[in-house]
């Protein structure tokens, strides 16, 4: 056996022993329990007159941020925010720093609020998110990003606090850590609210400390282009809306109960094509056929060469000179086109994109904004006809698609 195995002395507590080590395990999870709270919602002195609000906190902490703000001479407010993911159809807002703005107004808040909101898309790290889109926003607005404060609520404050020093690696940052209402801090884990809330922010810091690692170029990217995408998604809704209202609707009155909004390709920001232009107004005015025997004028203004799958493409801005003779301050190009889509899923007459006058060699054609002539909802309207030479030999699978009752 001993080529194997050996004797070992071990010691073992004594049942005071083991009384002792209970009493000091129970006295240090009691003395964690006591200061969890406090780790987790420090304050770090103020060093700016830069005041940078968590627009996320409830009305209570917006008004405890505006007296601090004013009590100590505060330069500048800047709110972030997240966006808001309920009643997005109903709210005047659609995220927290607007939100925020607005109840700060309420409360006779008379100066400028910078606000740094991320978009719809961003659903993960948001709070690092808000941190790299307000280190964007703050060298165009002029404020120095050498110092700031910022201003946050309860068990969240450490784990803010760590996102925006990861963003601001360079910057002093003070920290003001306003106490959440929702639970008594000193007995949080007396309700489900406080301890939910506190057991969560310590994981999150946690992992926050020790795992996430940022990566502020791809965050940047996703924060514009979910701005892009907000911005399309927006624009849909507001038509949606431009339809089923009974005095703006282009529906026959009988559809317009119907309604339920109209069918789009998913917003692709590679349909948001930059262009060579080149402007041509050589050739004479000319009246654009119509689905009626209305003949408004018009005249190519420029031609528009984009790439697509390694092949180019181009298409006709026309300039509508009837509107023009009315608006002189009209500053629209028209451009109609059909592609390989419409018939079967887009309408077959062909889809409308408007832009404005290039002033450059440059400009953009955005076909996530196609829209349908008004012929593809009702008979009673006129519509141009797109010209052969804006025939795009492509499925432009973007845009608005057919509606269900196309006429």
């Amino acid at each position: 056996m001993g080529w194997f195995f050996k004797q070992k002395m071990i010691w073992v507590p004594t049942l005071l022993g083991m009384l002792i080590i209970f009493i000091s395990v129970v006295l240090v999870f009691i003395l964690i329990i006591k200061n969890t709270y406090s780790f987790l919602a420090p304050d770090v002195p103020p060093a700016s007159k830069t005041l940078v609000i968590e627009g996320w906190i409830p009305e209570s902490g917006l008004k405890n941020a505006l007296h601090f703000y004013e009590k100590n001479n505060y330069k500048y407010m800047i709110i972030t925010g997240v966006p808001i993911t309920q009643w997005t159809y109903s709210s005047p807002f659609s995220n927290m720093a607007d939100a925020s703005a607005g109840t700060m107004k309420q409360f006779f808040f008379r100066d400028t609020i910078y606000r740094a909101i991320i978009p719809s898309t961003v659903q993960r790290d948001r709070t690092y998110s808000t941190a790299i889109a307000l280190k964007k926003l703050m060298p165009v607005w002029g404020i120095s990003s050498d110092t700031f404060d910022l201003y946050s609520m309860g068990a969240h404050a450490r784990r803010s606090y760590l996102m925006f020093t990861k963003a601001f690696p360079d910057t002093r940052i003070g920290l003001i850590t306003d106490t959440d209402p929702s639970f008594d801090h000193n007995t949080w884990y007396a309700t489900s609210r406080g301890f939910r809330t506190v057991i969560g922010e310590l994981i999150s810091y946690f992992y926050s400390y020790l795992l996430f690692r940022p990566n502020e170029q791809l965050t940047n990217q996703l924060i514009t282009e979910g701005h892009y995408i907000d911005e399309i998604t927006a624009l849909r809704y507001e038509t949606d809306r431009y339809f089923a209202d009974t005095l703006t609707s282009p529906l026959g009155k009988d559809e317009i109960p119907a309604f339920r909004g109209l069918p789009y390709y998913p917003v692709d920001t590679l349909w948001k094509k930059q262009v060579v232009v080149k402007v041509d107004t050589s050739e004479a005015p000319f009246h654009m056929p119509t689905t009626t025997d209305r003949l408004p004028l018009y005249r190519k203004y420029a031609i528009l060469s984009f790439k697509h799958n390694d092949s180019v493409f181009t298409l006709q801005a026309y300039q509508n000179l009837d509107y023009k003779k009315k608006n002189p301050s009209y500053n629209s190009l028209f451009v109609p086109f059909k592609d390989l889509t419409n018939g079967e899923i887009t309408y077959g007459g062909g889809r409308y994109l408007d832009i404005e006058i290039p002033t450059g060699l440059y400009t953009y054609i955005d076909f996530n904004r196609a829209y349908n002539p008004y012929c593809a909802y009702h008979e009673r309207w006129s519509c141009p006809l797109p010209p052969f030479e804006n025939y795009l030999k492509t499925a432009v699978k973007a845009g608005v698609k057919k509606y269900k009752s196309t006429h």
